[in-house]
C-alpha cells in the first residue's frame, strides 16, 4: 500500500457553503481529491460531496469563521499527524496570497518542512467570480469590500497579525 504524503487544504470563501464562490472550491477540491488521493483539511461551508474523500473540519464557532492564520496553523498540525510532505492550497483568487503566506508562517513556526503549493486550477476563473453578493460576510461580496480590509491585512506588521488573527 502507497503511503499519502500530500493534502489538500482548502479556504472557504464567505458564507453559506451553497453559494458560488464555495461551490468552486468544492469542485475544485473534490476533483484534485479524488486524482491524488489526497485527504483535505477545511472550513464547514465547503461540503465535498464523495464519500471517499478523507476529510478533517477545523474548529469554528457558529456564525464565527475562523481567521486564515488559524486554519493554517491547524492545517499544518494536521499534516503532521498524517506525515503529509505537501499541501495544496485551494482558495479563492482573491484570498490565495494571504492564505499562501499564512501557510507558510504557520510552517516557520513549526519548523517542519512541509512544501506548499498554490492549486493552479484557480485561475480558471477570473477575480470577479468569486466575490458573491448573497455571501453572509459582507468582506466576500464585493472587491471593493474584500479590499478595504485586505488592504490592512497585507501592510499589518506579522507580529501583530499574528496578535489578531491568532
Amino acid at each position: 500500500m502507497k503511503s499519502i504524503t500530500f493534502g489538500i487544504v482548502a479556504f472557504a470563501f464567505g458564507s453559506p457553503f451553497n453559494i458560488l464562490s464555495n461551490q468552486k472550491i468544492t469542485e475544485i477540491t473534490s476533483k484534485k481529491s479524488l486524482e491524488l488521493n489526497a485527504p483535505v483539511y477545511t472550513q464547514a461551508d465547503i461540503i465535498l460531496p464523495h464519500h471517499e474523500i478523507d476529510i478533517t473540519y477545523t474548529p469554528e464557532k457558529l456564525n464565527s469563521p475562523p481567521p486564515t492564520l488559524r486554519i493554517a496553523r491547524g492545517a499544518i498540525r494536521w499534516a503532521e499527524e498524517r506525515g503529509l510532505k505537501s499541501l495544496l492550497i485551494v482558495a479563492a483568487k482573491p484570498h490565495i496570497k494571504r492564505a499562501h503566506r499564512d501557510m507558510q508562517k504557520a510552517t516557520l513556526e513549526t519548523k517542519k518542512n512541509i512544501n506548499i503549493i498554490i492549486c493552479e486550477e484557480i485561475n480558471k476563473y477570473g477575480e470577479f467570480l468569486w466575490f458573491c453578493s448573497d455571501s453572509n460576510q459582507k468582506r466576500t461580496t464585493s472587491l471593493k469590500e474584500w479590499r478595504k480590509r485586505e488592504r490592512i491585512l497585507e501592510v499589518l506588521p506579522f507580529f501583530i497579525y499574528k496578535i489578531i488573527a491568532g
